[in-house]
């Protein structure tokens, strides 16, 4: 699947032949890969809900099941077979990750039950360690802020709103141009001043990604630190943390076909040696007095209890499965079937698409209102005829505040979804105008 084919054609001009070599990308078998997944073996069942979560294949569910059945055991701890056994599976998921995502080490790598938490513990960590000066010297003596977005979720969004609350001081908001950032005020809005800068990847409601890179840059210039939430894009399009130039990044796993309550927290070296853990209790110790603890080593510091282990070892499942379709691929057909719902959205009258037009850079995420009826309305018929769809705000009020809605009907893509997915959801909404007019 990973390996160009070729093919062969001549032409003559004039006298002379010549032979051209044509390499064909190899097409995607989404028959068969729809077969991965058992939710799917009703053809009249239409999820189109990855954006919450992604569906899970079978190979996923196998190995979660394997962990379950035959060597269910903590890790870390004990030294009998399944125990070895569990804590090995455990780790190479650590060293898959690190791969997956560019990081330098595996030491770099934290298991979270998500994104939610793994945004919490990072900005806690940032906040409780004394060694870093952005986050001592210069709040005390005032004038300093942090500057994010006014597309990120929630779950990084209201972490940050509590910590200047706590030291007291400004949150700034680049704001939207179209659907995207407006980069040249994100650029004036970060400054000297600026100790933190949080940008989202790709949004979860326009499915826009964004130019990390470029804010990261200009954070640096300024002596920032930056935090990346990846979750919306993670298992759609590359992601790289070596690229992106940000110092933390954070995803869930349940968006990326794996189980929920798993999710990884990635943290620069650097900067992870000068964390103070913000969560305690078991094995992130290494030794505990009735006065004191001293910690464990980078990054079993971070993971305090037990963690989801069958969790981490579908998550590892998850990202071979990506792995070997080819996460390029996934996203060039999920971008067609991007492309072809906005087309066919846009020729029902009284529907207004708010998204990334430009599919090449939409994670395939299409949100739409229709002036005939409200968000949970267009929902409610879709789910009649078995079209799996989410109405709201979708854990990103000011983005809709932004886009002067107060909530959005949202369909969103994944490599198993096929154009006739795309034509039932299409003929949903025109069945609700037809209902609602």
């Amino acid at each position: 699947m990973d390996y160009p084919v070729q093919s062969k054609a001549t032409h003559s001009a004039g006298h002379k032949t010549t032979l051209c070599i044509r390499i064909q990308k190899p097409m995607l078998d989404i028959k068969k890969i729809r077969k991965d997944f058992p939710q799917l073996k009703d053809d009249n069942y239409h999820y189109l809900d990855a954006a919450a979560s992604s569906l899970t294949p079978m190979v996923v569910l196998d190995v979660v099941s394997d962990y379950y059945r035959n060597y269910r055991a903590n890790v870390h701890r004990a030294l009998f077979k399944e125990a070895v056994t569990a804590t090995e599976k455990y780790e190479d998921v650590r060293k898959k990750i690190a791969e997956f995502i560019g990081a330098e080490s595996q030491d770099e790598i934290i298991f979270t039950s998500g994104a939610t938490e793994s945004s919490n513990m990072l900005v806690r960590m940032l906040e409780e360690s004394p060694n870093l000066s952005t986050w001592t010297s210069d709040v005390q003596v005032g004038g300093w802020n942090i500057v994010t977005t006014e597309m990120e979720h929630h779950s990084a969004l209201v972490p940050l709103q509590q910590l200047a609350i706590r030291i007291g001081q400004e949150l700034r908001y680049i704001p939207l141009e179209r659907f995207g950032l407006d980069y040249s005020k994100a650029e004036r809005l970060i400054t000297e001043k600026t100790g933190l800068v949080s940008v989202i990847l790709a949004s979860n409601v326009t499915g826009t990604v964004n130019d990390v890179r470029r804010i990261a840059d200009v954070a640096h210039k300024h002596g920032g630190t930056v935090l990346a939430d990846v979750t919306a894009a993670v298992g759609h399009i590359p992601v790289d943390a070596r690229e992106l130039g940000v110092d933390a990044l954070y995803f869930s796993g349940h968006k990326m076909m794996a189980p929920t309550g798993v999710g990884v927290l990635w943290v620069k070296r650097a900067l992870l040696g000068k964390f103070q853990p913000s969560i305690f209790g078991g094995h992130m110790i290494s030794s505990v007095s009735k006065e004191d603890a001293e910690w464990a080593t980078i990054p079993k510091r971070f993971e305090a209890g037990t963690k989801n282990i069958g969790g981490v070892i579908g998550l590892g499942a998850a990202i071979d499965y990506i792995a070997d379709i080819g996460i390029k691929q996934i996203h060039e057909h999920v971008s067609e079937l991007t492309d072809y719902a906005i087309e066919k959205l846009e020729e029902i009258y009284g529907v207004r698409v708010l998204a990334e037009h430009d599919t090449g850079k939409n994670t395939g995420v299409v949100s739409f209102v229709c002036d005939f009826a409200h968000p949970h309305d267009v929902a409610e018929i879709l789910a009649r005829d078995r079209v799996a769809v989410r109405p709201g705000h979708h854990c990103a009020m000011p983005l809709h505040e932004a886009l002067g809605v107060s909530a959005t009907t949202r369909a969103s893509f994944h490599v198993y979804n096929t154009k006739e997915d795309v034509t039932a959801f299409v003929e949903g909404v025109k069945k609700a105008k037809e209902i609602f007019k």
